[in-house]
């Protein structure tokens, strides 16, 4: 397990003391980063409005989303997120409008037409796989789309995604994900962003030593590290090492 602290920062100049980042990259991602924060407020302002029915909140998560849409690459690699992935999706080429749009229901909205709930992201353009209300779900679909990827002799290196809170941790389609993962040796990425809660429920309450890192200590070949996800920088190495981990 690699654990990464603010503390384990270079102390460099230049782009190395930013992991590489160049000033532009590093705006982008501040600018991703509060855009997702201010469509958030925004849309709970228009939640009590009674001008949209649902919404889902990503505050909090946004610095490891950021890293995670900057290291992958949409349109190559596919996507399975769960629906606090906002910052995320605009990482990829989401657009905000594009957002507002699921938001409302409007039938201009790429992810569905206006079908599909709000924060149940999708995008064909940067395969952003439509997700479903059953949280876990996605992690069984992910493996699948990981095997089939073999098969895709033009584009051998892509990698699968797939987000989720803590909560669905405890289902069993995340441990069946992780088994056929790890038995066949696919180029799947699991992220899991515990906020501490599922919910409702407090992560002490649902996972064993409340270390989901921990529990899954055994899987052979799997590649674990565990990073403060507010911190972008750390979260960025992070992300990087476990993208090229996948890609190899």
């Amino acid at each position: 397990m690699a654990t990464i602290s603010p503390g384990s920062i270079p102390q460099t100049t230049g782009t190395e003391r930013f992991d590489g980042l160049d000033p532009e990259q590093l705006i982008r991602a501040f600018r991703w980063m509060h855009m997702a924060r201010r469509l958030d407020d925004r849309e709970v302002a228009l939640k009590r409005q009674n001008r949209i029915f649902f919404q889902i909140s990503g505050a909090g998560h946004e610095a490891i989303q950021t890293a995670a849409g900057m290291v992958l690459r949409p349109g190559y690699d596919w996507f399975y997120l769960y629906y606090r992935d906002r910052a995320l999706c605009l990482a990829l080429g989401v657009t905000p409008l594009e957002m507002l749009r699921q938001a409302v229901g409007a039938a201009d909205d790429p992810a569905s037409g206006g079908r599909q709930m709000p924060s149940h992201w999708g995008h064909r353009s940067y395969n952003i796989v439509s997700g479903s209300s059953p949280t876990g779900t996605q992690f069984t679909q992910a493996v699948g789309c990981a095997e089939a990827g073999r098969y895709r002799k033009e584009r051998s290196d892509e990698v699968t995604l797939a987000t989720s809170g803590d909560g669905a941790t405890s289902e069993g389609e995340f441990w069946e994900a992780l088994n056929v993962a790890c038995l066949k040796k696919l180029p799947l990425l699991f992220l899991i962003e515990d906020n501490g809660y599922a919910i409702s429920v407090p992560v002490e309450c649902q996972t064993a030593g409340g270390s989901i890192s921990s529990l899954v200590s055994g899987f052979p070949d799997l590649l674990r590290q565990e990073v403060d996800g507010t911190d972008f920088l750390a979260s960025y190495r992070a992300m990087k090492a476990a993208a090229e981990y996948c890609r190899e």
